[in-house]
Parts: structure tokens; C-alpha cells; sequence
């Protein structure tokens, strides 16, 4: 056989079994009800968020990366407008970096791995668009195998928050150390149907440890295509009467 033939041989069986492999990858049916399965994705949501001395609404994009079953960055930038100030701008940038060095959902503990979560004080506290504070928060996530139907993703994480920046009124103004535990409990009704529940509990300062905070996020999701989904997200602060609700989408690649 000449050296050419056998060349374009070999091109087209590694284009072959790239086909294959791509017909593969894309015959596999995502499971996006489990938090500890990493996609590439972008979520639009339009959100309203309330408390008794401020109304803040507007659009938040979210744009998630997966490197690779192991790895995932997260980048999430708010666009918001408090109607108490009349303000409008950017929110607090976010960025948080998973890592899972194991999966095995066949198993009872079917995932585990670190995590940790930057918040920017990119939005502008005395107008009401941001928090003025740097927040890092690093974290372990467990995954538990309860059913087909239901799981359980308990995460814990310390909870760094600094000074406000660029603070000109003269409230109280220190950096604070505390912990979040909560569980993310995804329950699937069907291929194209799920919800995820997430009660959580905190406390932002340790020095202040009977200031414990309760906090429940609710997530339905509907697959109008495999890579095409409707979401409805909601969040309660209950102490703090703080709440919020999003309306969105997503759209996986």
C-alpha cells in the first residue's frame, strides 16, 4: 500500500470514530437536576428581591463553564435598579471555581468535593446595588444517593465577609467570620420536570452566635428541549423579611 493511501486511511478512521464519539457524547442524556454534574451553560433570569426598606430589580446573567466532569467556573454579573434611590447599575460580581474529585453515583456517598465562592463589592452599597463588602466563601459538598427520584446535596462553608468599602456613613463597620450549612435536595418528577429544594441555616458573625438565620430557596425547572430549560427560583430570608423571586432561562451547550 503507498504511503499516501495508507495516510488517508488512517484520516478516515480517526474521522470515523471522532464521529462516533461525538454522536455519543451527544446520544447521553444530561442530568441537570444534580448539582454535581458539571455542563456549559448560560442562565438569563429577571428578578425582583425585596426588604422593608428597599425594592431591587433587574437581570442577572450567569454564565457557568465546564472544563471537564471535574472542573467548573462560575461567573455571575447582575445588572440591577433600586426604585427607593432611583439608582441603577451593576451588582456584585461572582465567581466561584468547583473541583470534584469523585463521582460514583452508584454509591450512597455518590460525589464529593471543595468549592469557593467570590463575591466583588463591584455594586454600589449607598446607592443600594451591593453588599460593600468582599465575600469568600470556601466550601465541602457531599452528594448522597437517596433514590432515582430524589437526592440530597449537603454543603458547608465558611463564610468570610470584609470591612464595607467606601463607606461614608458611620454605622458599625467590621469584618465578619461565620458558616452556612444547607442541603440541596433536587426531586425529579420526569425527564423534563424537577425541582430543587434548599433550606439553609447561617450565622454571619461567630461573635454573635444566637443570631442564627434560616433561609429557603425553591427551584423548578421544565426542559422544553434537552438543552432549553424554564425556571422559576425563589428565595426567603424569613428573619430579615427578605425575599426574592426569578424568572428565567437556560440554555446548555
Amino acid at each position: 500500500m503507498k504511503r499516501s493511501s495508507l495516510i488517508s486511511l488512517i484520516a478516515i478512521i480517526i474521522s470515523f470514530s471522532q464521529s462516533l464519539m461525538a454522536q455519543s457524547e451527544h446520544s447521553q442524556e444530561r442530568d441537570v437536576s444534580k448539582p454535581t454534574n458539571f455542563y456549559t451553560f448560560i442562565d438569563n433570569n429577571f428578578e425582583i428581591n425585596s426588604t422593608p426598606n428597599s425594592t431591587v430589580s433587574g437581570y442577572r446573567a450567569n454564565l457557568t463553564f465546564s472544563f471537564s466532569e471535574k472542573h467548573l467556573l462560575l461567573a455571575e454579573l447582575p445588572l440591577m435598579y433600586n426604585s427607593n434611590t432611583d439608582k441603577f447599575g451593576i451588582g456584585d460580581l461572582r465567581l466561584r471555581y468547583f473541583w470534584l474529585p469523585y463521582k460514583d453515583y452508584s454509591k450512597t456517598l455518590g460525589a464529593f468535593g471543595p468549592s469557593i465562592d467570590i463575591f466583588a463589592p463591584t455594586g454600589n452599597f449607598e446607592n443600594g446595588l451591593g453588599t460593600g463588602r468582599w465575600i469568600l466563601a470556601p466550601g465541602l459538598t457531599f452528594g448522597i444517593m437517596g433514590a432515582d427520584w430524589i437526592q440530597f446535596f449537603p454543603v458547608l462553608s465558611y463564610q468570610y465577609l470584609s470591612e464595607v468599602t467606601g463607606l461614608k456613613s458611620d454605622i458599625n463597620n467590621s469584618a465578619l467570620h461565620g458558616a452556612t450549612f444547607q442541603v440541596i435536595t433536587p426531586i425529579v418528577f420526569s425527564k423534563k420536570v424537577f425541582t430543587q429544594l434548599t433550606p439553609t441555616v447561617g450565622i454571619e458573625d461567630f461573635r454573635k452566635a444566637d443570631q442564627f438565620n434560616f433561609k429557603m430557596e425553591m427551584l423548578f425547572s421544565y426542559g422544553v428541549r434537552e438543552d432549553f430549560w424554564l425556571n422559576i427560583f425563589y428565595k426567603g430570608a424569613f428573619k430579615q423579611d427578605f425575599h426574592s423571586l426569578r424568572i428565567g432561562f437556560t440554555t446548555y451547550f
